[in-house]
């Protein structure tokens, strides 16, 4: 073996043993959190109040939503403005962390390693780029452990809002990377065939393969995925379930059943969702919204996720993210050109659609994840709007909305500034919530 060959070699081996020992290093420090109590919350999140309270509410929204927001306390207040800094923070560290395994992974020639790997077990091109997207993206999971440990575990207990051990959580995290792994190694393999075969115009093209993988996802998860992780039970017999059946029925929603989720053993965050699509769709309920959420704050919740069927949400979105991800595969196409035009015989690369370009092909379309962030939440966000009107329109529960919208005071905060919101809240901001269900109220108040 020659000697830069040895030495890219001998790098190579020296990021992978450092990858290695930053995961065990996550893993134990996973562990040691799970053996620590559970964070406490503030322990009055919201104000209580007596009916007299709703009764002498403002009829000018304004000030009713200020009403609203005032029973959050200071300490509450506090709480939820530090855990979004903290979930701010773990958006900056993955992308960080993905720089610097591809950088080394470009800079060693490791990526050059996995083609070669790739290369000795097939002749098959396409096979060649299955094999280094599994490698590499192994490689950056493992690597990105430390970050995911901390925003999905040692975080959310720290806050008390989740009570989980820390194996049950691993175990469902690595689950997940696997199914995701799936859909990324089909998208990955399909549009480098496209990258080799279509050089002009593969972003076009690569667009259709993510809207279509998007699409799938979005078709098998309530039937295939979602089960994996979840039991999912038919609401008891009830008024509420009467009332929910009732609603879903007078706004053409054909179901014989809501099903709740028992997601508490993952958060104890109240929180309702609706997935799939046609045949496969799907309304659920956290067992804790259904245990701990009043008649008036749960009928709102489930008018506004059937709000989001009615209103074909999930094909809207899909349509709509599919063109702002078209817009980075441009991004894509023109960054890999340049790079590759510039540090390609360096990096051992035979072209744009060597194998072994992968990895920075990853870390392109995951750096336009984060650059495209206000445009993705705006899309989510005009949605949520639209559903919280139609949830109102069809609920009557303007109340239900404003409390509900209070339920988790300590976790997100209230009113984040217009930039934050625009960047980083996928949902309106809770005061913008209140405001909406109070100007609802207002127009319809007795004359």
């Amino acid at each position: 073996m020659s000697g830069p060959q040895s030495i890219a070699r001998a790098r190579g081996g020296g990021v992978l043993l450092l990858v290695a020992l930053v995961a065990i290093a996550a893993i134990a420090w996973g562990a040691w959190a799970g053996s620590q109590p559970v964070g406490q919350r503030p322990p009055v999140r919201v104000t209580p109040v007596d009916a007299a309270w709703y009764a002498a509410l403002p009829a000018d929204p304004i000030a009713a939503t200020r009403a609203f927001i005032d029973r959050v306390p200071a300490a509450a207040r506090e709480r939820a403005e530090s855990y979004s800094r903290e979930g701010v923070a773990t958006i900056v560290l993955r992308i960080v962390v993905l720089f610097a395994v591809t950088a080394l992974a470009m800079a060693t020639g490791l990526a050059a390693r996995l083609r070669a790997n790739a290369q000795r077990l097939t002749r098959r091109v396409f096979l060649q780029d299955a094999l280094v997207a599994v490698q590499f993206l192994t490689l950056a999971m493992a690597a990105g452990l430390p970050v995911e440990v901390f925003a999905g575990y040692v975080r959310v207990r720290a806050a008390g809002l989740s009570h989980t051990n820390f194996w049950p959580w691993l175990s469902d995290y690595l689950l997940q990377w696997a199914v995701d792994l799936v859909f990324y190694v089909v998208g990955i393999v399909a549009i480098m065939a496209l990258v080799r075969r279509q050089a002009r115009v593969w972003p076009a093209l690569a667009t259709l393969v993510y809207v279509a993988l998007y699409a799938t996802y979005t078709l098998v998860s309530p039937v295939f995925i979602e089960p994996l992780f979840n039991e999912f039970t038919q609401l008891r017999d009830g008024p509420a379930r009467d009332h929910i059946l009732s609603l879903a029925r007078a706004n053409g929603v054909a179901t014989d059943g809501v099903y709740v989720k028992d997601a508490s053993r993952q958060s104890v965050i109240f929180n309702a969702s609706v997935s799939g699509v046609a045949g496969t769709a799907r309304i659920t309920l956290n067992d804790n919204t259904v245990e701990s959420t009043p008649p008036a704050e749960l009928e709102m919740v489930m008018a506004h996720e059937i709000g989001h069927y009615v209103l074909h949400h999930v094909f809207k979105q899909t349509i709509f993210l599919g063109l702002v991800m078209g817009a980075g595969f441009l991004f894509v196409a023109w960054a890999m050109r340049t790079l590759v035009a510039r540090r390609g015989a360096q990096w051992g690369l035979a072209g744009v659609g060597d194998p072994a370009i992968i990895p920075l092909f990853w870390f392109l379309v995951a750096l336009w994840g984060f650059v495209a962030m206000p445009a993705n939440n705006t899309i989510v966000r005009a949605h949520e709007a639209e559903a919280d009107l139609f949830g109102l329109n069809a609920s009557q529960q303007p109340i239900g909305l404003a409390d509900f919208m209070l339920r988790d005071a300590d976790a997100r905060p209230l009113s984040p500034g217009v930039l934050v919101e625009w960047a980083l809240y996928s949902h309106p901001a809770p005061a913008n919530r209140i405001a909406t269900a109070m100007r609802w109220r207002a127009e319809h108040l007795p004359r």
